[in-house]
């Protein structure tokens, strides 16, 4: 019986090994399994930050190109009312030479406003005879339309409005045909 008795201990001691192997297999490959799904979502995460730091540096090279191309926009809307004076200064009629040698100088400065402007891609709004578009006209009054003239026509603009590029400075104020 000793030897019967030492099969049996070796081999419950050899089933206890392959048990032991066993689960040492399956705990082994569910870490593995574990580890992989890990990497996976870890990667996925990698991913994901660099398409959105790619979209954070498009953003702000955009907003970069939008600041210097609009850089001007706060200036010039300061000066659109000293445009506005210059404008109805240059409009008085005078005789004597003193007042027309003023209204030269005058002219000279709305001419270098004018140039400036232009530099800076600022341009007036002209809508005489044109329709009338809400995004870029106010309308502050409506006249009945004259003969051979289409309704919702801008007849006559009260206050020049200007753009910077294709933005609206200010909108021009303008008379509308019914």
């Amino acid at each position: 019986m000793d030897n019967n008795e030492e099969l049996v201990d070796q081999e419950q001691a050899t089933a206890e090994t392959t048990v032991a192997e066993g689960q040492e297999t399956v705990t082994e490959a569910s870490e593995v399994e574990a580890l992989k799904a890990t990497l996976s979502e870890t990667e996925d995460r990698l991913l994901r930050l660099q398409a959105e730091l790619a979209n954070i540096q498009k953003r702000n090279a955009k907003e970069r190109q939008d600041a210097a191309k609009y850089r001007s926009q706060s200036l010039a809307q300061e000066l659109l009312p000293v445009m506005d004076s210059l404008e109805r200064a240059l409009a008085i009629e005078v005789e004597d030479e003193k007042s027309l040698n003023l209204k030269k100088g005058l002219e000279m400065v709305m001419n270098l406003f004018t140039e400036a402007f232009a530099k800076e891609g600022i341009a007036p709004i002209d809508p005489i005879d044109q329709p009338f578009d809400p995004n870029f006209h106010q309308s502050i009054q409506m006249q009945p339309a004259a003969e051979g003239q289409a309704p919702d026509t801008v007849v006559a603009v009260v206050q020049k409005g200007y753009t910077l590029k294709e933005r609206v400075l200010r909108p021009a104020m303008v008379v509308v045909s019914q």
